[in-house]
């Protein structure tokens, strides 16, 4: 089973959301007589590590601080807009699910013309009305 991030919903890896920075903290092994028992941490004892806000040496080389990064918790970083102009001007070949993500489905796209016309128009809905997701079932950003 695939674990999500709490934060934001993307996949993890080695505890670590590859997304949002979103660290999950483990709890150390117990030895008892020699043999390694692990220890579950309840859910209250797990906490995100700190982002640091603003850093002066980030500023030294250019790099922005965290809360300049453009990057919102629970949104994907793909734009609604540029999905839509895809999905109207190059729908039927897939274009706008290869740009969210969704490789599998934009070749069944491009194969199928856009699902025969119907899958392009019902993705040009769920775009306008804002129910399109990304790969990892993230909302795209306005």
């Amino acid at each position: 089973m695939e674990i999500k991030c709490p934060i934001c919903g993307a996949p993890m890896e080695a505890d670590t959301c590859s997304y949002c920075g979103y660290t999950e903290k483990k709890a150390p092994d117990m030895t008892v007589n020699g043999s390694t028992i692990p220890v579950q941490m309840q859910p209250q004892q797990m906490q995100q590590t700190p982002l640091p806000v603003q850093m002066q040496p980030q500023a030294a080389f250019g790099i922005p601080p965290f809360n300049q990064t453009g990057i919102t918790p629970g949104v994907s970083r793909k734009s609604k807009s540029v999905a839509l102009l895809l999905c109207i001007f190059l729908g039927g070949l897939g274009a706008h699910k290869f740009y969210v993500g969704k490789i599998g489905m934009g070749i069944v796209y491009l194969c199928t013309l856009g699902l025969f016309g119907l899958g392009w128009l019902i993705d040009i809905i769920l775009i306008l009305s804002g129910n399109f997701q990304d790969e990892f079932g993230l909302p795209l950003r306005q």
